[in-house]
């Protein structure tokens, strides 16, 4: 198919005049005498391939940069690069300088061991100041009861001597007038037996009280402490168990090696295992301590023997001193004709002295108690707590940032991948902060040409299309990878879209910044009706030509498909085998007309 190099022509309107870019002389000359037909080249449609090319230029790049910065504080101990350089994946590009990185590791290390012993010990102060506190609560409930019933039994005493003294006196008065010797006796007689009985409740008292003492309560003190020398062992044995597994977790932490991980668990299920029975000691020294075996006191015996009080009661029958059978017990006559009567309240009297002593120590204790119980607490608040919590995260944070500060600074910066060093400013020896901006990697592997289109081929230029770049006199095959879905304005002021071309095989001759010229392969026909793009107009309602119809010049609107440089593809409005005017110089339409073929090679020249 013969191919020409020649612009379209665009029709401004129907009856307007032809513009020709770079069009062909017309074969043929008019004939001076008016009667003669002048003729008009003509193409013939004729079936061929159409491949619809896009030029471009732009400039080489890489799709994938990174620009490296410094992990750590350091110096610079090898620069391996300059800029420009080519580099392969895997090389290593930067060694740092460890020395102060791993002075710093261990310190923090030290600082994060020393904080964790400062938040145990604290927290151990502050557990026991809570349950001092705390018991301390529950003694002052324990003491204001013991209190108030000690108070109760005193005023009983107090009651019940005074009764004993007004019950002497009446009873004084009524014997050394009313009685008779019988009845004397017979009083004396009840007096010796109730106390007797009397006697026998003291000796019972007594002998309770004496158990209490000797046995009971020496065993169940025995049986505490016992208690609480397991406790503070279990308590020993855990913390025994925690310093070890404190050792054995730095150690993992230092090199956790399969050995070590196992020494911790080890130490991590001695530890577990001291602390329940740290907590059972505890709770069955606790239990024990709850249960204090009661004392025992006159009234657990006196109260069985109501009837046999020898004088001894709460008080309530105080003004009950008339009775007969109440009047002669305890009591000591210097005569019954009306003399001088006492009480004999000398056991209510040392009852109650000993019930006052007891009584005065119970206020004692309840106001050391309370002082205790309404101290301001030395235990740790709930934010304290939390804020111990987050001192040994912050500890564990610096020591676990300066371990990994070491590892990085040992592994130095290594090429991720094959690139060029785009951007470098650094020398060996110096010293770099952490975050600082050291050089920056282009990858080989990825370059692509950034080009730009005019705004009219955004509907031909499509993602995934073929194209073909020419660096220098290297030829690459590549891909039309990205679209801007924009135009902007280039230095001139004309609008246009940026694409992105992706090379596919990259080699060692790419060199990024340079430019490129690109073809990009946008679409292509195979074996359909064409014309040449000479002998297609373009005007405002769509593509147009011009045939012969009955001898006439006549326009034909037609439908075009794709178009190469020297080709249109014709979708509809021509036929292959039709004929087509070529150029239609000065004619127009409706003018009569005589076509000819369009003259080819040497013919056309001349």
């Amino acid at each position: 198919m013969k191919k020409k190099k020649s612009k379209k022509k665009i029709i401004i309107g129907a009856a307007a005049v032809l513009v020709v870019a770079g069009g062909v002389t017309v074969a043929g000359q008019r004939n001076s005498t008016e009667n003669q037909i002048p003729q008009v080249q003509v193409v013939t449609a004729e079936k061929g391939d159409v491949e619809e090319i896009v030029d471009a230029t732009g400039t080489v790049g890489s799709e994938e940069e990174k620009t490296y910065y410094s992990p750590v504080n350091a110096e610079l101990k090898t620069v391996s690069f300059s800029q420009g350089d080519v580099v392969k994946k895997g090389t290593k590009l930067i060694e740092f300088n460890t020395e102060n990185l791993e002075k710093d590791n261990r310190k923090a290390e030290l600082n994060l061991k020393s904080t964790k012993y400062d938040t145990k010990d604290t927290r151990k102060k502050s557990d026991k100041a809570e349950k001092k506190q705390k018991d301390a609560k529950k003694n002052v409930q324990e003491l204001e009861k013991k209190i108030k019933d000690k108070k109760a039994y005193v005023s009983s005493l107090k009651a019940q001597i005074s009764a004993a003294q007004r019950e002497a006196a009446a009873q004084a008065k009524a014997q050394a007038a009313a009685q008779a010797q019988a009845q004397q006796q017979e009083a004396q007689a009840k007096a010796q037996a109730e106390a007797k009985k009397q006697e026998e409740i003291q000796s019972k008292y007594q002998a309770a009280l004496y158990t209490y003492k000797t046995e009971t309560l020496p065993q169940y003190q025995q049986q505490l402490s016992d208690l609480n020398a397991q406790y503070n062992q279990a308590q020993s044995d855990y913390n025994q168990a925690d310093t070890t597994y404190q050792m054995a977790f730095a150690t993992w932490q230092a090199d956790p090696s399969d050995e070590n991980t196992q020494a911790l668990d080890n130490a991590e299920a001695a530890r577990t295992q001291a602390q329940l029975a740290m907590q059972q000691a505890q709770q069955t020294y606790n239990d024990l301590k709850q249960q204090t075996p009661k004392m025992p006191v006159l009234s657990d015996f006196t109260e069985s023997s109501a009837d046999y009080s020898w004088g001894i009661s709460d008080g309530s029958d105080a003004d009950d001193s008339d009775g007969e059978d109440s009047s002669s017990y305890g009591y000591d006559y210097s005569g019954s004709d009306g003399g001088t009567v006492t009480a004999d309240t000398s056991a209510l009297e040392s009852a109650l002295e000993t019930a006052s002593d007891e009584l005065a120590e119970l206020q004692s204790d309840l106001a050391s108690e309370k002082a205790i119980a309404e101290a301001d607490s030395t235990s740790l608040t709930k934010e304290e707590k939390e804020k111990l919590k987050v001192t040994d995260n912050l500890s564990e944070l610096d020591a676990k940032s300066a371990e990994e500060l070491v590892k990085e600074g040992k592994k130095g910066i290594t090429a991720e991948f094959n690139g060029i060093i785009s951007k470098a400013d650094i020398k060996q020896g110096a010293a770099v902060t952490q975050g600082m901006e050291l050089f920056t990697i282009e990858n080989a592997d990825k370059a692509s040409v950034d080009v730009t289109l005019s705004k009219y081929d955004y509907n031909t230029v499509k993602e995934g299309q073929s194209v073909e770049i020419t660096l220098g006199d290297n030829t690459y095959q590549g891909t039309v990878t990205k679209m801007s879905h924009i135009a902007v304005q280039n230095e001139k002021g004309t609008p246009v879209i940026s694409a992105t071309v992706s090379i596919d095989n990259p080699d060692e001759d790419i060199f990024l910044g340079v430019d490129a010229k690109v073809k990009i392969y946008a679409a292509s026909a195979k074996n359909v009706v064409t014309l040449p793009v000479e002998v297609v107009n373009i005007g405002k309602e769509g593509s147009f030509c011009y045939v012969i119809e009955d001898g006439l010049v006549t326009k034909r609107n037609i439908t075009t498909g794709i178009s190469s440089e020297d080709y249109v593809e014709i979708t509809d409005g021509i036929k292959e085998g039709e004929e087509v005017i070529a150029d239609l110089g000065d004619y127009t339409e409706g003018m009569e007309v005589q076509a000819v073929p369009e003259q080819t090679g040497e013919d056309a020249d001349e």
